[in-house]
């Protein structure tokens, strides 16, 4: 045999190294399975910028920090004055920055603020009767429960907004079909009204209460007794027509 082809068939027969190998081994994806030979694996690509974290994810069991919120809520409903400071010094700001994470692209500073006011709202009113309710059996922080709170007041602050574009956009368009309705039904009405007056209340309401140019007698021929009998007359006969 040449000594060409016995050099070609020594390297096919030397053992692979764990490059190759891993190179040539492939998951079941089609991609090489480096982590198979010993070779560090791939790392996954990071995650793209202004991805927002999920505020709702289970937070990590503390019972030392929830015994001492849970401390710090008995005094605060024991009325301590310093404890209720204390307790917004503590909470104040990482709940803001939890409602900015949980609004995501809604979120502005007055939403934020208005939705933060809601939360401690809910917890001081009837006397503190929802901070009550916090319990450290499952070594949830009390910046979680209020968290929770804050998500339940956004849902309500959108559920009330949606309900509100909704009844000013059906009393818009109610608007628009009374607008487009009303010279027509005024022109109808007015013509009835007219045929229910005597001619010469015909031709006095005309001319001076609409003040439309008529071929009747002008309202300086008449005199002030006949100007006030007419009107008189045509006002009550309006009111009439009116409430039937």
């Amino acid at each position: 045999m040449p000594d060409g082809r016995r050099a070609t068939r020594a390297a096919r027969l030397e053992p692979q190294t764990t490059t190759q190998m891993a190179t040539r081994t492939t998951s079941g994806n089609g991609r090489p399975d480096v982590a198979a030979h010993g070779v560090t694996a791939l790392r996954s690509p990071p995650e793209p910028p202004g991805v927002v974290q999920r505020e709702d994810r289970p937070a990590r069991a503390d019972p030392v920090g929830a015994k001492a919120d849970y401390r710090l809520t008995a005094r605060c409903l024991a009325g301590e004055v310093a404890a209720w400071e204390g307790l917004y010094a503590q909470c104040h700001d990482a709940l803001c920055i939890s409602i900015k994470v949980m609004l995501g692209r809604k979120s502005d500073a007055n939403l934020v603020d208005e939705i933060a006011a809601r939360v401690w709202y809910r917890l001081v009113d009837k006397d503190g009767e929802l901070l009550s309710r916090y319990s450290p059996a499952r070594g949830a922080r009390l910046i979680t429960f209020m968290r929770a709170l804050a998500k339940d007041e956004m849902c309500r602050h959108f559920r009330s907004a949606a309900r509100r574009r909704s009844r000013e956009s059906v009393a818009v368009q109610s608007r628009g079909r009374q607008e487009e309705n009303e010279p027509q039904s005024l022109g109808s009405d007015l013509k009835l009204f007219l045929s229910t007056l005597t001619p010469q209340e015909h031709v006095f309401c005309r001319e001076v209460l609409l003040g439309e140019p008529t071929t009747g007698p002008s309202d300086s021929a008449r005199s002030k007794t006949n100007v006030w009998q007419l009107t008189h007359r045509v006002y009550e006969k309006l009111r009439r027509f009116l409430r039937r």
